[in-house]
């Protein structure tokens, strides 16, 4: 549903029908993408209403998301830093068939990537899926054995909205942006969501049960609320 020929600022707007929307809403993503979610079946022109109304709130909250150079960033990186596992990536970009090579060292190592800007940017994002299951999968199935909440299954995406979930199938769900957060952060969304694993729900029992492992865990909640910050932006944007 392609309504606009110019995108609404420089991180772009996107317009998503969904089956469960009841109403036009908006939101901004951390790294400054505006997308509008409509019921099916709604105008265009009221699309369109809908959109200029809101082009005041999406450019204010995208400056306030945008504060952060590490967030706001857009282009490929020179570097990238992990700050779960204190890693340090040099890359190198290049012409050529679209391909990335590793070359690890101590703490990290360096990356060559060649092809097309695109291209690069998908290798790059497929390599931190990769570290992300090399490093989160383990990592969760051992904490899991350790509080006796073993998950059926560990996943990775790369998800906008959510560092992790749950599903009713007792499998967890890892978002590979973890990477960039400090360890203690990520323990807490693995123990978090293990903590689903008997409780399906954010009710008191839910709580206590996460206390009575973390019991710093009001802590650790209030420093993920700002967490995306520590993310690039080329991990999620352009689309």
């Amino acid at each position: 549903m392609d309504l606009f020929a110019q995108p609404v600022g420089e991180c772009g707007l996107s317009i998503r029908k969904s089956k469960r929307a009841r109403r036009l809403s908006v939101r901004v993503f951390p790294h400054g993408h505006a997308e509008v979610v409509v019921p099916l079946r709604t105008p265009p022109r009221e699309v369109e209403a809908f959109v200029d109304s809101s082009r005041d709130w999406i450019q204010r909250t995208r400056s306030q998301l945008l504060r952060h150079e590490a967030s706001s960033d857009l282009s490929l990186p020179a570097t990238i830093r992990l700050g779960m596992s204190e890693e340090l990536w040099q890359v190198n970009y290049g012409p050529g068939r679209a391909r990335l090579v590793q070359e690890p060292a101590d703490q990290g190592g360096r990356l060559q990537v060649a092809g097309s800007e695109d291209s690069a940017r998908t290798a790059l994002r497929r390599w931190l899926a990769d570290r992300a299951r090399a490093c989160l999968v383990p990592w969760t199935m051992s904490r899991g054995a350790q509080l006796g909440l073993v998950p059926s299954a560990v996943s990775i995406r790369r998800q906008q909205t959510r560092w992790g979930s749950c599903s009713s199938k007792r499998g967890v769900s890892l978002n590979c942006a973890l990477l960039f957060l400090e360890r203690e952060l990520v323990d807490y969304l693995i123990v978090h969501e293990l903590c689903h694993l008997k409780h399906m729900n954010h009710s008191r029992r839910f709580w206590s049960l996460l206390g009575s492992i973390l019991p710093d865990y009001k802590d650790r909640e209030e420093a993920i609320s700002g967490a995306w910050q520590a993310v690039p932006g080329w991990v999620f944007y352009p689309v």
